[in-house]
């Protein structure tokens, strides 16, 4: 089966690092290639290795040009002659749907909802999506959420297939080291992410727990961006970045080298979450999740006191000081569980397999009519 896949962008970020994953696990009968809508990223060495071919159209990220972006992918198409065209992102989708193709075509809802701080523009093309969606021959979801089907129904979308949850690459042997007393993030640097909620909570507790401290790696997570130190500030925490207590270490290519130092990983979100990789990578190294209660990511959680509601400064903080007065007896226990259910659920492998059937499905039906 001749593969082509559609993204909008290569830097690091779930569906970025998806499509790497599916690319490393394909089927060796399978050809592929990954189209990039943008330039090269933050992801792009990972992708180039994991694909037989790579192809960047290198449009700007501010490129309004859509008939340009449709006739480079034609191009693509016609060149590479696909059997099944899967789409990841919203822009993508937009731009796959319009293009020329015999070929059946797919699309993975990677959100489940927009807040205030995206831009309007993204929500016009989730519309324009949800319109189009008769043109793809499925609607896969990334969750199996109420939240995920309350949006897909939002959008008007059609051919709505069954879910296919995340998975991760799962590590020979756990990480974990429960001697660690760092709390660790892995989120871009976006209102969605609620990294004030995140700076918020630890500040409010940071006095009781004086040997913890919290590190948050992503895209724009870095003391030089204004946003971020904005964020210090306002949440009273700007003290602690001082001290080295809160460290704000940029993007990585390499999660699981960030969650072999932590003790929990945090994932702070404001809405918008599916099925996240990195609670699914988190599992794999045995690392325990604390994070907001939205679509998939409770099943992170191991504990429920670990999963609290979205948005919640307070609750966050309660969350984070519960789990440093765990005994390292508690938190091992806690990671335990976490490696068991990454090896039960999580497999690379059983994502690539589930959406090979459904490729391998769509690519029968088109060619029995």
């Amino acid at each position: 089966m001749r593969i082509l896949y559609v993204c909008t962008d290569a830097d690091i970020g779930g569906a970025e690092r998806l499509l790497a994953m599916l690319g490393r696990h394909r089927d060796p009968r399978d050809r592929t290639r990954l189209v990039v809508l943008m330039g090269r990223g933050t992801l792009s060495e990972e992708l180039d290795a994991a694909f037989d071919e790579l192809a960047y159209l290198d449009t700007p990220p501010s490129s309004r040009d859509l008939p340009g972006m449709v006739r480079a992918l034609n191009a693509q198409i016609r060149d590479f002659a696909p059997d099944i065209v899967s789409s990841h992102l919203f822009h993508a989708d937009l731009v796959t749907a319009l293009a020329r193709t015999s070929a059946p075509r797919t699309t993975t809802v990677h959100t489940h909802g927009f807040g205030p701080a995206d831009h309007p523009l993204t929500r016009l093309i989730a519309r324009a999506v949800g319109l189009l969606s008769w043109r793809f021959a499925a609607v896969i979801p990334s969750s199996d959420s109420p939240e995920m089907a309350r949006f897909i129904r939002s959008l008007r979308m059609r051919k709505v297939v069954a879910p296919i949850l995340n998975g991760a690459e799962i590590p020979e042997r756990p990480s974990f080291d429960p001697a660690s007393r760092t709390f660790v993030s892995i989120a871009r640097n976006h209102p969605v992410k609620g990294h004030d909620v995140l700076f918020g909570a630890f500040a409010d507790v940071a006095e009781r727990i004086p040997g913890w401290r919290l590190r948050a790696y992503g895209p724009g997570v870095e003391p030089g961006d204004e946003r971020m130190r904005q964020l210090l500030r306002e949440t009273g925490a700007v003290e602690l970045a001082a001290e080295g207590r809160i460290a704000l270490a940029g993007p990585t290519a390499h999660p699981e080298q960030a969650l072999a130092a932590a003790s929990a990983l945090v994932i702070s979100s404001r809405y918008g979450e599916t099925s996240p990789l990195v609670g699914a990578e988190a599992a794999g190294s045995g690392v325990p999740v604390i994070t907001s209660d939205i679509g998939n990511c409770r099943q992170f959680a191991d504990d429920p006191r670990f999963a609290v509601p979205a948005g919640d400064r307070a609750a966050l903080a309660e969350a984070l000081l519960g789990y440093a007065r765990l005994s390292d007896e508690e938190r091992g226990a806690l990671s335990a569980a976490a490696r068991r259910r990454a090896e039960e659920r999580y497999s690379p492998q059983r994502v690539a397999n589930d959406y090979r059937a459904v490729f391998a499905t769509l690519v029968e039906g088109s060619r029995k009519r």
